[in-house]
């Protein structure tokens, strides 16, 4: 009882300032205030609810202090399910749940001479398009609470970039391991089939990640009309793999339950890139190998290639990526290569009226894909409409076949400062 006034009353000071925001801070701060909506089409065996409401508060502070960039943003939220995790100081991310509060950017960037800055503090790192795959980054933490939304997680880094003339570089230092955060196992948006886990439910055990993360280091050149780069990391992989205590099992009212563990494992990698403008084409080509002595991890052999081309305001990515190696175990748990091989289309616009964009995933291994679209419509310069769906299909047996419960229409209100 007290546990579910505590919660009631944390979403009740989360709405009052989803409603009303301090109009003091619009003068210092960016941000904006959202409540969100979905409508399932089915509940996962029984369970789950047929809808979820989801409120977002968010500020960012960018100031310039002479010639260094300080930026800081945090985000605060109530979730009407078992994603969200207890009201606690957990700056780092590395909890097993999502915290209601989350400090998303606290860095600097000083510059070390007109080619040169350093980045330190917490921010996100990407070094691939948004809705394509890129093996350079497809490791990062990533936050699958929502598992459409492919948010990424921040990190706790030191980065140091700059340019010589046609060479640029990148050197990445993330002192912290920051996993990936799953959702709740044994639900829509994580099912469990009986071949995984015969005739029971999991209890997850929350284990500790390791503290060192990894350092990667980017180099990318042009000379002509090509762009070819280089890049290798090592370190802890922060998507972790699932291990299944049957061995510690105990008898329930469902059947058995089995603790489930989460593991992480060191790995090595290498890649190079190529890219070059083809008439009104964008082209680019990676190629990564992946080491591991893990056993369940192992190696792996990750090649994309894409392409992409601009439509007045708006852009169409094509990306085609596989694995050349089998894995050790099911692909769909290594989570960072759980859709190999697939094509992924996606199509977004700017329009006078808003923004539209549409994704196609297609696994090309089970048959399976994921198709989501969203249309954003600009009320005024400050309130904003958002509707969409998420529409899972194929076999079970897919990454994607499997989330089929998942499918659901969402409607936003966004107002922004």
């Amino acid at each position: 009882m007290k546990k579910r006034l505590e919660l009631e009353l944390r979403h009740s000071f989360l709405l009052v300032f989803l409603l009303f925001p301090l109009p003091a801070l619009a003068q210092e701060f960016s941000g904006y205030a959202e409540a969100k909506g979905f409508a399932y089409a089915e509940r996962w065996q029984g369970r789950d609810n047929w809808g979820l409401g989801w409120g977002t508060l968010f500020s960012k502070l960018e100031e310039k202090l002479d010639e260094v960039q300080l930026t800081a943003s945090l985000r605060g939220e109530g979730i009407s399910s078992d994603g969200e995790g207890a009201l606690i100081f957990d700056p780092a991310d590395r909890e097993i749940r999502r915290s209601p509060f989350s400090l998303r950017d606290f860095w600097l960037r000083i510059p070390l001479g007109p080619t040169h800055d350093l980045q330190l503090g917490r921010f996100q790192l990407g070094w691939g398009k948004t809705d394509g795959y890129s093996p350079a980054d497809a490791f990062l933490p990533r936050d699958l609470t929502d598992p459409f939304a492919d948010e990424k997680i921040p990190l706790w880094s030191l980065r140091l970039s700059g340019s010589n003339g046609a060479l640029r570089y990148e050197a990445v230092v993330a002192p912290v391991t920051t996993p990936w955060r799953l959702p709740v196992l044994g639900s829509r948006n994580a099912p469990l089939t009986t071949e995984v886990v015969p005739a029971g439910t999991v209890k997850e055990v929350e284990s500790s990640p390791p503290v060192i993360g990894f350092a990667a280091l980017r180099t990318l050149y042009t000379f002509g009309e090509w762009d070819l780069g280089a890049w290798g990391r090592a370190g802890v992989r922060p998507a972790p793999l699932l291990e299944f205590r049957f061995d510690q099992a105990t008898a329930a009212p469902s059947g058995l339950l089995v603790p489930v563990e989460r593991r992480y494992a060191r790995e090595e990698a290498v890649g190079v890139e190529l890219s070059r403008i083809l008439g009104s084409f964008i082209v680019r080509g990676e190629a990564a190998a992946l080491f591991s002595r893990d056993r369940d991890l192992g190696d792996a052999f990750i090649g994309s290639l894409s392409a992409e081309r601009g439509f007045g305001d708006g852009t169409l990515l094509v990306t085609l990526a596989g694995n050349a190696r089998e894995t050790p175990v099911d692909a769909s748990q290594l989570f960072d290569r759980a859709i190999l091989p697939a094509v992924i289309i996606a199509w977004n616009r700017t329009e006078e009226w808003g923004e539209w964009k549409i994704v196609w995933s297609a696994g090309l291994k089970h048959g399976d894909g994921l198709l989501k679209s969203e249309a954003g419509y600009n009320l005024t310069d400050l309130w904003k409409v958002t509707v969409g769906y998420e529409l899972p299909y194929g076999q079970a047996d897919g990454p994607f076949g499997a989330l089929h419960s998942a499918r659901r229409v969402q409607v936003a209100l966004r107002r922004s400062w």
